[in-house]
């Protein structure tokens, strides 16, 4: 499995309820990537902000890693682990 870093700003859709946050649909470069599966998720600082990281396998097979940044609401895309 390749892994490639990438820490890109994307555009996220996600669901918001009963204390969590889902990542649903996120784009990058233009391209729709349909969270298949939410592998993991943890909770980390920065600061006085808490940053919502996910390990998520998209409709392609491919996983990525993304986070949410609660303190500016902004997602990036931080890595992405691809079949070699």
């Amino acid at each position: 499995m390749l892994v490639e870093r990438i820490d890109e700003r994307i555009k996220v859709r996600a669901d918001f309820k009963g204390g969590s946050v889902r990542p649903i649909v996120f784009t990058r470069k233009g391209q729709i990537h349909r969270v298949t599966d939410v592998n993991s998720r943890w909770v980390d600082r920065e600061g006085e902000s808490k940053i919502y990281y996910f390990s998520v396998t998209s409709d392609s097979g491919d996983v990525y890693q993304i986070h949410f940044n609660a303190g500016d609401m902004t997602w990036t895309l931080d890595m992405v682990m691809v079949e070699a």
